[in-house]
């Protein structure tokens, strides 16, 4: 209990300094841009530009609002939106976040259903035409970022599929599928589809060569010669195994799903936090761009954090001891 104890209060030490590295990259970096919010605000008077800048602070030196900024996060406050008027960013987060949280999970939840299956079947599999098919997929996955892949679903395949099978009368209109919006499920198969691929070209590869390597082990070798089926071979030996390189990049994996959901929430018009990250991008909404890094951030090292403690449950050879070692 001890060890437990001291590598939890370890690991948030640890992720504590990385928040407070990424506060401080982000906030140097945002205000080094050129420019600032209200510069594109057409016909704005002096006078009331002067207000703008004395509301948010910004006529103040970048010191004081470093400090100041810190003082208000320490409080959980992520200060007011520049751009989406008489919103803070708190308030924008706790409305779309679940949005993005819906389609990151789908497209997790997508991933592991397929490149789970996909790496067990090619690492059994190898050299045949089950391991060429799974890999091909996880090349593409790969090698196509999402957003492309998103592109393509929709000038092709929704033709494609909308205009040929459901036109002319080969699937009913209950199949037909729709590009914006969020608010039925017709709506939700090409975004979790291009989020997840490369999630399940990931998976299926790391479980493929794994599983390789693990069923090749003596102790594997000695279930095969005492005539276990070879059911429980895979499923009961090899793979809680096999398995563990998965867990390890689950925490980074699922905060990358989110954050990468920006642009696919912008494509097909889903209301999540990626449409209002990405505008206060391009509107140099300092406090939106801040504050939703600063949540994201936050996420990512608890995932982290209950990776670790996941992996540790998992695999009974790592002791917590000094420097946490194996």
């Amino acid at each position: 209990m001890k060890n437990i104890l001291k590598f939890l209060v370890k690991r948030i030490a640890m992720g504590l300094v990385t928040l407070w590295l990424v506060i401080t990259i982000t906030f140097f970096l945002i205000h080094m841009l050129p420019g600032d919010p209200f510069q594109s605000e057409k016909a704005i008077p002096p006078k009331v530009k002067e207000n703008l800048m004395a509301k948010y602070h910004l006529d103040r030196p970048l010191g004081e609002q470093y400090v100041e900024y810190l003082k208000n996060i320490a409080k959980g406050d992520l200060g007011s939106s520049m751009k989406v008027r008489g919103r803070t960013v708190n308030d924008v987060i706790n409305q779309s976040f679940l949005t993005s949280a819906d389609l990151g999970a789908r497209s997790i939840i997508f991933a592991l259903v397929l490149g789970i299956p996909l790496g067990i079947i090619a690492a059994l599999k190898r050299g045949k035409y089950q391991d060429r098919l799974a890999m091909i997929v996880a090349i593409i996955g790969i090698s196509v970022p999402s957003f492309v892949l998103a592109g393509l679903m929709q000038k092709y395949f929704v033709d494609i599929h909308n205009g040929f099978l459901i036109d002319n009368g080969f699937l009913p209109e209950f199949f037909r599928i729709r590009l914006s919006g969020w608010d039925s499920p017709e709506k939700k198969i090409l975004p979790v589809v291009a989020l997840g691929l490369y999630t399940v070209a990931l998976i299926a590869r790391l479980l493929r060569d794994k599983m390789i390597e693990v069923m090749g082990q003596d102790y594997i070798r000695l279930a095969v010669a005492k005539g276990v089926k070879p059911k429980n071979i895979v499923f009961k030996h090899a793979l809680r195994n096999a398995i563990l390189p998965i867990i390890t990049i689950m925490g980074p994996t699922i905060a990358a799903v989110l954050t990468g959901s920006f642009v696919i929430e912008k494509m097909f018009s889903i209301p999540g936090l990626g449409k209002y990250f990405v505008d206060s991008i391009n509107d140099r909404d300092y406090t939106m761009v801040l504050g939703v890094t600063v949540f994201y951030a936050i996420f990512l090292i608890i995932m982290m954090i209950l990776v670790d403690i996941v992996y540790v449950l998992v695999d009974p050879k790592i002791k917590l001891g000094k420097g946490d070692e194996v």
